[in-house]
This record gives structure tokens, sequence and C-alpha cells, in this order.
């Protein structure tokens, strides 16, 4: 049994940090409600295509039946219910949930919950339980940046992220993922896994206030310390170490073809050495030689790995001991032997969880591997409001007619 069954959480997640969070606690057992509104199409999560504008991904409906892609987005496996919020039947539908409930979840801007009248103090007071994960720009303590509205990119630059990127001496400015969703989501999920635990020891739930910026901040924590006590700007350094070389991503033979490399220690050095023996120079023989000379050096590595394949030289590399890896595009990286050995022992559709989510297609699987209590694929992605009668009916105890004038009147 997943770990997680038997909490019911209410996703209001919006892009990819919200809904990502509600996938993985989806795949580790959780009955995840995802809240939509009726009348329009918010910002769901990615996956399909052809989404109708105003979403990223749209609802299963958007794609045809029979395009695997339709069943890859973030809401894979959650339940989908529509409520009018902005109404006060809508609310007070909401606040009968809330009782029910175990975790609200929402990636909004800190004015958007409190604005319906639906603040943690307002569900606390209906479910003392209840935990909300809050995951805002900049979080939701009072300052200057509370009320933020961004994508992860500009956020990125706001945090001052962007300036570590690109290259040495190049002018241009270079983009990258935008991780600070997914980064954001990682740590919300273990804060609430803490928050769980609290609960089952003093029955009491509790507010998360994650800044998706400063979650992400961390990673960059030794520039930043750098500027606070040197004032020394660290600025883009490619893919290079501070304390490795070579340490970067080099040409391979064949179009487009790269491969990783990083060499620890001078041990490392003269194991790579024993296969490249025209970079066996005097001045590269120590660490601090080779950092002290990196253009020259990688130059004259990529010169060498230019002539090998990726992935054939990455396995010499390896068994001398030297960290080296190919850079895969998604085909290559689906047929990879150990890729396919770590995706299938993680995969185990049950035979009535095989037919919702069409077993003979890929999915993205969840990166935690329990052997007593897997995680699941559960079921595809829903179509907006498909689980309304289950939730307003059978959870709520709403009656058939009851149901209809609600719908009639917008609410649901």
């Amino acid at each position: 049994m997943p770990p997680l069954t038997g909490i019911r959480v209410l996703d209001h997640g919006h892009v990819w940090a919200g809904p990502l969070l509600g996938l993985f606690l989806a795949d580790l057992g959780a009955e995840v409600i995802k809240v939509g509104a009726p009348h329009r199409m918010s910002g769901v999560s990615i996956g399909g295509q052809r989404a109708p504008v105003g979403s990223i991904g749209g609802d299963r409906g958007s794609t045809s039946v029979d395009d695997p892609r339709a069943f890859h987005g973030l809401d894979r496996g959650k339940k989908s219910i529509a409520i009018h919020l902005g109404d006060p039947r809508g609310r007070e539908l909401y606040l009968r949930l809330i009782e029910q409930s175990d975790v609200v979840l929402e990636n909004f801007s800190p004015r958007v919950m409190p604005s319906l009248g639906l603040s943690y103090d307002v569900l606390a007071e209906v479910n003392p339980r209840i935990i909300m994960v809050a995951l805002s720009a900049s979080g939701a303590t009072e300052g200057p940046w509370r009320n933020l509205v961004t994508y992860g990119p500009s956020l990125a630059a706001l945090y001052g992220l962007k300036s570590l990127l690109g290259y040495p001496d190049d002018p241009q400015p270079r983009e990258d993922t935008a991780d600070l969703d997914p980064t954001a989501a990682g740590h919300a999920f273990v804060a609430l896994l803490a928050a769980l635990e609290y609960r089952e020891r003093s029955g009491r739930g509790q507010f998360i206030d994650l800044a998706q910026g400063e979650a992400t901040l961390q990673r960059a924590a030794a520039p930043l310390m750098d500027w606070l006590l040197n004032q020394r700007d660290a600025g883009p350094r490619g893919n290079r170490g501070t304390a490795m070389a070579p340490h970067g991503v080099y040409p391979a033979l064949g179009d487009d073809a790269w491969l990783a490399i990083v060499v620890r220690s001078d041990a490392e050095w003269s194991a790579l050495c024993s296969v490249a023996p025209q970079l066996e120079q005097p001045e590269w023989s120590t660490m601090s030689g080779r950092l002290n000379g990196q253009d020259a050096l990688d130059s004259a590595v990529s010169n060498w790995t230019r002539n090998h394949d990726a992935m054939e030289l990455s396995i010499q590399l390896q068994g001398l001991g030297v960290p080296a890896f190919p850079m895969m595009d998604p085909t290559a990286l689906l047929i990879d032997e150990d890729y396919s050995a770590l995706s299938n022992a993680q995969i185990n559709l049950t035979a009535e969880a095989a037919a919702p989510v069409r077993g003979g297609a890929l999915y993205t699987g969840t990166p935690w591997k329990m052997a007593r209590t897997p995680a699941a694929l559960s079921g595809p992605i829903p179509n907006r409001g498909e689980h309304d009668d289950d939730v307003y009916g059978e959870l709520l105890g709403l009656d058939e007619a009851a149901r209809a004038e609600l719908r009639e009147a917008g609410i649901i």
C-alpha cells in the first residue's frame, strides 16, 4: 500500500510547481482532488498538446484519445472538480470539503486565497488538522515583494540566479529551464511530510509558507556568500567548477554529441592521461595548474574528445575511475539499459490501474524507490469536473437534484 493512502488533498496548483507537488502526493497514494473553476480554464499543469488558449496542457479532452501525450501531464492520477469559489454557495461547499480533507496546496500570489475568504486561519477554524502549503514567488511574509506574480525565468532573474548563467566574457544572456518550480515543489514535499508527522503527534495542522525564490537561492550559496563577505561578483562560469579541472561538457564524434567529464584529483588526471597521453603536460600535473590554465586545458580536452564516441569514451573513463557520461537526448535515454532497468523496477501497474493509464505508453515516474510502499501510476489526466458527482455526491452527500441545481447556477 502506498505510504500516503488515506490522505486527501485539495490541489489548486497551476502551471508547474503546484501541480508537481500534487503529482508527488498522488503517486504516493494520496487522494488528490484538482480544484478548478467551472466557468473558465485555469493555467493547469504541463502536459498534452493543442491546449486551449489560456492553459498550459489543458484537460484530457484537448487531445486525441489515441495520443499518449494526452496522458502525460502533471495532473495524471488526480480527481477533478469544478467549483466557483467567488460565490458564497461555492465557498460554503468548499469549506465542507475542508472538513474532510488533510492538505490544501496552492501556488497563487499570497493575496488570492485570503481574497476568497479562504486564508489558512479560516480553514484551520473549520478543520484544525488541515495543512496548507503555499508556494508563492517570494513568500507571504509582509514585504515589498510579497504580492509578486511571476514565472520561473523572471523570478530567477530577480533573485540573481541569471547572473550566474552563461560563459566567462560572453555578454550574451543565457537561459535555462525554469527550475525554480520543481525545486520549490521538492522542498515543499519534504516540509509537508514533516507537517504530517507533526500532526500525528500533536493533532494540529500548520501553514507552510514556501517562497519559491528562496528555496532555489540556496543553490547559489557560495557566490552569494562571496559577495556578502568579499564583494566579489562570481559571474558566469559556464560548466567549470571552482575546485576541479577539467570540469565541463566536451564535444564528441557525431552531430551535436557531447559528454561530461570531471577530474577531481591528480590521480584521476593521471588515469585520464593514460588514455589521452597528448594531454600530459607539466603545467597540468597539479590541480592548481589545471585550474589556472582552464582555457588551454578545455581546448585540448575538446580536441581529444571530438574524435571519440561519447558513450564508448564515457564507459572507458568510468572504468578508470574518472567521472564521465554522455549527454543523452530523450530517445537515447529511453533505450539506455541502466535507465530502462531503473524505470522497469519502479513502475508496477496494478490490473485496475493499467487500463486507465494506457499501460503500453511511456510515463514519467517518481524518483522514490521504496520496496515496502512503492509509488504507483494510478490514472490519466482527468477532464475538468469529471469527479463532481463522486466528490459532491458520495463524499458530501448532495443528491442528484441538489447537484443539478448547483450546476445550473454555475457553482459546480
